[in-house]
């Protein structure tokens, strides 16, 4: 019995600093927000055309923007020195790179992206593959395959 409560003890000690740690809770936080902003975006497409999100590298930041029609309805930014975001390429593979230009994804009335390739469009963070959209258009944790 108290073998097992020293090894439980140990293991939520574990858990606790993982999380506890600033880089992992700032890795997770953005992950998700940038899911969230992605998906958003995504329905935004729904029966609409025109919807494109734009994902930018400043320097210090790294900004999320999504327009609709030509006018942008949301923003949102990443400072690089707590998470630095890198992505792929529209077409081109599973790896990511530094973000030089604007990247736009554009998705269709049906929300899919076009021009995307078949294994989706991926987003790196930290330098490791964090999450995937699909070309379906869906956000996921996770890498594209």
């Amino acid at each position: 019995m108290a073998a097992a409560i020293v090894i439980v003890s140990v293991l939520a000690a574990a858990g606790v600093s993982q999380l506890s740690s600033p880089t992992s809770f700032e890795l997770v936080a953005t992950r998700n927000a940038v899911v969230s902003l992605i998906r958003g975006s995504q329905q935004s497409a729904l029966t609409r055309s025109n919807v494109i999100l734009k994902i930018e590298n400043t320097g210090s930041e790294t900004v999320f923007s999504e327009s609709q029609g030509g006018v942008t309805v949301k923003t949102r930014s990443f400072e690089n020195t707590v998470v630095a975001i890198t992505a792929g390429s529209v077409g081109a593979g599973t790896s990511c790179g530094s973000i030089g230009s604007v990247i736009s994804l554009s998705y269709d009335s049906i929300g899919e992206i076009e021009d995307a390739d078949s294994d989706g469009f991926p987003v790196c963070l930290n330098g490791e593959n964090s999450l995937c959209i699909s070309p379906s258009g869906f956000a996921h944790n996770g890498a594209c395959l």
